[in-house]
Protein backbone atom coordinates (compact mmCIF):
# COMPACT_ATOMS: atom_id res chain seq x y z
CA UNK A 1 0.00 0.00 0.00
CA UNK A 2 0.87 3.23 -0.98
CA UNK A 3 1.57 6.23 1.64
CA UNK A 4 -1.43 8.76 1.24
CA UNK A 5 -0.50 12.38 -0.20
CA UNK A 6 -1.10 14.14 3.09
CA UNK A 7 0.97 11.45 5.00
CA UNK A 8 3.60 12.65 2.34
CA UNK A 9 3.04 16.28 2.90
CA UNK A 10 3.07 15.97 6.78
CA UNK A 11 6.59 14.29 7.10
CA UNK A 12 7.74 16.43 3.88
CA UNK A 13 8.32 14.22 1.31
CA UNK A 14 8.10 14.05 -2.02
CA UNK A 15 9.05 12.63 -5.29
CA UNK A 16 7.60 9.58 -7.52
CA UNK A 17 8.30 6.99 -4.92
CA UNK A 18 10.12 3.88 -5.22
CA UNK A 19 8.83 0.44 -3.04
CA UNK A 20 11.58 -0.77 -1.54
CA UNK A 21 12.92 -4.19 -1.12
CA UNK A 22 13.40 -6.23 1.95
CA UNK A 23 11.62 -6.57 5.41
CA UNK A 24 8.30 -6.80 5.07
CA UNK A 25 8.19 -5.33 1.63
CA UNK A 26 5.54 -2.28 2.93
CA UNK A 27 8.76 0.78 3.34
CA UNK A 28 8.49 3.51 0.59
CA UNK A 29 11.35 6.14 -0.35
CA UNK A 30 10.56 9.79 -1.31
CA UNK A 31 13.41 11.23 -1.91
CA UNK A 32 15.58 11.70 1.22
CA UNK A 33 12.59 10.00 3.50
CA UNK A 34 11.47 6.28 4.39
CA UNK A 35 7.96 5.78 4.86
CA UNK A 36 6.78 2.71 6.17
CA UNK A 37 3.37 1.36 7.92
CA UNK A 38 3.77 1.69 12.52
CA UNK A 39 4.86 -1.73 13.11
CA UNK A 40 6.11 -0.96 16.56
CA UNK A 41 4.50 0.38 19.27
CA UNK A 42 4.28 4.26 19.24
CA UNK A 43 6.33 4.32 22.76
CA UNK A 44 9.01 2.54 20.98
CA UNK A 45 9.01 5.62 18.61
CA UNK A 46 9.25 8.49 21.14
CA UNK A 47 11.85 6.59 23.20
CA UNK A 48 14.60 6.13 20.55
CA UNK A 49 13.68 9.72 19.46
CA UNK A 50 14.66 10.94 22.63
CA UNK A 51 17.23 8.34 24.05
CA UNK A 52 19.02 9.37 20.64
CA UNK A 53 18.55 13.41 21.07
CA UNK A 54 20.62 13.32 24.33
CA UNK A 55 23.48 10.73 22.59
CA UNK A 56 26.49 12.96 21.86
CA UNK A 57 27.43 12.80 18.16
CA UNK A 58 29.79 9.86 17.70
CA UNK A 59 32.13 9.66 14.74
CA UNK A 60 31.64 5.91 14.28
CA UNK A 61 27.97 4.87 14.25
CA UNK A 62 24.76 6.57 12.28
CA UNK A 63 21.41 5.41 13.94
CA UNK A 64 18.24 5.92 11.81
CA UNK A 65 16.04 7.28 14.24
CA UNK A 66 11.71 8.91 13.39
CA UNK A 67 10.96 11.73 11.62
CA UNK A 68 8.38 14.15 13.52
CA UNK A 69 5.89 15.42 10.72
CA UNK A 70 5.26 18.85 10.59
CA UNK A 71 2.56 19.08 13.42
CA UNK A 72 5.49 17.35 15.54
CA UNK A 73 4.05 13.63 15.77
CA UNK A 74 5.77 10.17 15.15
CA UNK A 75 2.96 8.50 13.74
CA UNK A 76 0.40 10.48 10.90
CA UNK A 77 -2.49 8.03 9.96
CA UNK A 78 -0.77 4.67 11.17
CA UNK A 79 2.46 5.97 8.89
CA UNK A 80 5.89 6.58 10.21
CA UNK A 81 8.96 8.37 8.73
CA UNK A 82 12.78 8.05 8.47
CA UNK A 83 15.73 9.78 7.32
CA UNK A 84 17.40 8.19 4.36
CA UNK A 85 20.88 6.93 5.04
CA UNK A 86 23.55 6.05 2.72
CA UNK A 87 25.09 2.85 2.71
CA UNK A 88 23.92 -0.78 1.72
CA UNK A 89 24.22 -4.21 3.32
CA UNK A 90 27.27 -6.09 2.62
CA UNK A 91 26.90 -10.18 2.47
CA UNK A 92 30.11 -11.22 4.19
CA UNK A 93 30.80 -8.15 6.37
CA UNK A 94 29.77 -10.64 9.50
CA UNK A 95 32.31 -9.68 11.62
CA UNK A 96 32.21 -6.14 10.59
CA UNK A 97 28.26 -6.12 11.63
CA UNK A 98 29.31 -8.05 14.86
CA UNK A 99 31.61 -4.70 16.05
CA UNK A 100 28.81 -2.50 15.24
CA UNK A 101 26.38 -4.47 17.78
CA UNK A 102 29.40 -3.48 20.30
CA UNK A 103 29.52 -0.08 19.30
CA UNK A 104 25.95 0.19 19.67
CA UNK A 105 25.73 -1.53 23.02
CA UNK A 106 27.99 1.35 24.15
CA UNK A 107 26.13 4.13 22.77
CA UNK A 108 23.15 2.91 25.31
CA UNK A 109 25.39 2.59 28.60
CA UNK A 110 23.71 4.46 31.27
CA UNK A 111 19.55 4.35 29.26
CA UNK A 112 17.57 2.20 31.77
CA UNK A 113 15.35 -0.79 30.27
CA UNK A 114 11.72 1.21 28.83
CA UNK A 115 8.99 -0.52 30.02
CA UNK A 116 7.26 -0.39 26.39
CA UNK A 117 9.52 -3.93 26.74
CA UNK A 118 6.89 -5.55 28.76
CA UNK A 119 4.02 -4.16 26.77
CA UNK A 120 4.90 -6.62 23.34
CA UNK A 121 2.40 -9.24 22.42
CA UNK A 122 4.49 -10.02 18.86
CA UNK A 123 5.59 -13.16 17.73
CA UNK A 124 9.52 -11.92 18.09
CA UNK A 125 9.04 -10.34 21.91
CA UNK A 126 7.34 -13.92 22.65
CA UNK A 127 10.10 -15.54 21.09
CA UNK A 128 12.62 -13.83 22.85
CA UNK A 129 11.07 -13.88 26.48
CA UNK A 130 10.49 -18.15 25.92
CA UNK A 131 14.52 -18.09 24.93
CA UNK A 132 15.56 -16.55 28.05
CA UNK A 133 12.95 -18.72 30.31
CA UNK A 134 10.73 -15.67 31.04
CA UNK A 135 7.59 -16.81 29.19
CA UNK A 136 6.59 -20.86 29.20
CA UNK A 137 7.32 -22.51 26.35
CA UNK A 138 4.55 -24.47 25.79
CA UNK A 139 3.06 -22.59 22.61
CA UNK A 140 6.32 -24.21 21.07
CA UNK A 141 6.28 -27.95 21.89
CA UNK A 142 6.05 -28.76 18.52
CA UNK A 143 8.88 -26.82 17.19
CA UNK A 144 11.53 -28.55 15.42
CA UNK A 145 15.10 -28.70 17.50
CA UNK A 146 13.43 -26.24 20.51
CA UNK A 147 13.10 -29.17 23.18
CA UNK A 148 17.01 -29.85 23.00
CA UNK A 149 18.06 -26.39 22.74
CA UNK A 150 16.08 -25.58 25.91
CA UNK A 151 17.45 -28.89 27.54
CA UNK A 152 21.05 -27.78 27.20
CA UNK A 153 20.37 -23.98 28.49
CA UNK A 154 22.01 -22.96 31.47
CA UNK A 155 22.45 -19.41 33.26
CA UNK A 156 24.63 -17.14 31.94
CA UNK A 157 26.11 -13.53 34.02
CA UNK A 158 26.86 -11.43 30.90
CA UNK A 159 24.86 -7.62 31.56
CA UNK A 160 22.25 -6.89 29.99
CA UNK A 161 21.78 -3.71 28.18
CA UNK A 162 19.78 -1.84 25.16
CA UNK A 163 20.70 -4.18 21.96
CA UNK A 164 19.52 -4.31 18.44
CA UNK A 165 17.76 -7.51 18.19
CA UNK A 166 17.96 -7.93 14.30
CA UNK A 167 20.83 -5.95 12.92
CA UNK A 168 21.92 -8.81 10.20
CA UNK A 169 20.28 -7.41 7.69
CA UNK A 170 20.16 -3.65 9.04
CA UNK A 171 23.34 -2.50 8.93
CA UNK A 172 24.51 -0.16 5.99
CA UNK A 173 27.97 0.48 5.05
CA UNK A 174 29.03 3.45 2.92
CA UNK A 175 33.00 4.01 1.66
CA UNK A 176 33.01 7.49 2.93
CA UNK A 177 30.54 7.29 6.52
CA UNK A 178 30.09 5.40 9.56
CA UNK A 179 28.01 2.48 9.38
CA UNK A 180 24.62 3.00 9.48
CA UNK A 181 21.94 1.39 11.87
CA UNK A 182 18.43 1.19 10.83
CA UNK A 183 15.36 -0.42 11.89
CA UNK A 184 16.20 -0.46 15.55
CA UNK A 185 14.46 -3.46 17.67
CA UNK A 186 15.33 -2.74 20.97
CA UNK A 187 15.74 -5.50 23.25
CA UNK A 188 17.02 -6.01 27.12
CA UNK A 189 19.89 -8.18 26.66
CA UNK A 190 23.81 -8.83 26.82
CA UNK A 191 25.47 -7.57 23.63
CA UNK A 192 26.79 -11.27 22.88
CA UNK A 193 22.61 -12.70 22.56
CA UNK A 194 22.89 -9.62 19.58
CA UNK A 195 25.87 -10.95 18.22
CA UNK A 196 24.53 -14.75 18.46
CA UNK A 197 21.45 -13.32 16.40
CA UNK A 198 24.04 -12.62 13.74
CA UNK A 199 25.84 -15.37 13.72
CA UNK A 200 22.77 -17.81 13.52
CA UNK A 201 21.12 -15.80 10.70
CA UNK A 202 24.24 -15.60 8.46
CA UNK A 203 24.81 -19.19 9.34
CA UNK A 204 21.23 -20.41 8.51
CA UNK A 205 20.35 -17.45 5.65
CA UNK A 206 23.74 -16.16 4.13
CA UNK A 207 25.99 -19.30 3.54
CA UNK A 208 28.80 -18.19 6.53
CA UNK A 209 30.62 -21.19 7.41
CA UNK A 210 29.85 -23.03 10.50
CA UNK A 211 33.37 -22.01 12.52
CA UNK A 212 31.65 -18.86 12.79
CA UNK A 213 30.01 -19.64 15.11
CA UNK A 214 32.85 -19.46 17.35
CA UNK A 215 35.31 -17.03 15.55
CA UNK A 216 32.52 -14.07 15.76
CA UNK A 217 32.99 -13.84 19.57
CA UNK A 218 35.63 -15.58 22.12
CA UNK A 219 33.66 -14.76 25.22
CA UNK A 220 32.79 -17.71 27.63
CA UNK A 221 29.21 -18.10 27.51
CA UNK A 222 28.81 -17.51 23.96
CA UNK A 223 27.30 -20.73 22.92
CA UNK A 224 24.87 -20.26 25.83
CA UNK A 225 23.96 -17.09 23.77
CA UNK A 226 24.17 -19.16 20.29
CA UNK A 227 21.36 -21.56 22.03
CA UNK A 228 18.94 -18.58 22.78
CA UNK A 229 19.36 -16.73 19.76
CA UNK A 230 18.41 -19.96 17.64
CA UNK A 231 15.40 -20.66 20.35
CA UNK A 232 14.58 -17.16 19.09
CA UNK A 233 14.72 -17.50 15.59
CA UNK A 234 12.87 -21.15 15.45
CA UNK A 235 10.20 -19.37 18.24
CA UNK A 236 9.80 -16.71 16.32
CA UNK A 237 9.17 -18.62 12.79
CA UNK A 238 6.66 -21.26 14.46
CA UNK A 239 4.82 -18.61 16.33
CA UNK A 240 4.48 -16.80 13.00
CA UNK A 241 3.24 -20.05 11.50
CA UNK A 242 5.89 -20.47 9.06
CA UNK A 243 5.66 -23.49 6.55
CA UNK A 244 7.28 -26.76 7.48
CA UNK A 245 9.69 -27.14 5.38
CA UNK A 246 11.51 -24.01 6.16
CA UNK A 247 12.83 -25.16 9.33
CA UNK A 248 15.10 -27.63 7.66
CA UNK A 249 17.75 -24.48 7.68
CA UNK A 250 18.12 -24.40 11.23
CA UNK A 251 19.44 -28.14 11.36
CA UNK A 252 22.61 -28.17 10.72
CA UNK A 253 23.29 -24.46 12.89
CA UNK A 254 21.29 -26.18 15.88
CA UNK A 255 23.53 -29.47 15.98
CA UNK A 256 26.85 -27.38 15.67
CA UNK A 257 25.70 -25.12 18.73
CA UNK A 258 24.70 -28.16 20.70
CA UNK A 259 28.12 -29.37 20.30
CA UNK A 260 29.69 -26.08 21.44
CA UNK A 261 27.06 -26.18 24.62
CA UNK A 262 28.20 -29.20 25.65
CA UNK A 263 31.63 -28.97 24.87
Amino acid sequence: MRPPAHVLQAFGADGVGEQLPGGRGNAWRFGDVILKPLDVLPDELEWLRQVMSGSAERADIRVSTPLASDSGRLVVDGWIAFPRLEGAHRPGSWHEIAGVARVLSDVFVGVERPAFLDLRTHAWARADRIAWGEEPDADIAGAPFVADLLAARRAVSDPAGIIHGDLTGNVLFDDSAAPAVIDFTAYWRPVQYSIAIIAVDVACFEGAPLSLLQTIDASNQFAQHLLRALVFRIATDWLNHADGAHFAVYESVTARVLELAQA
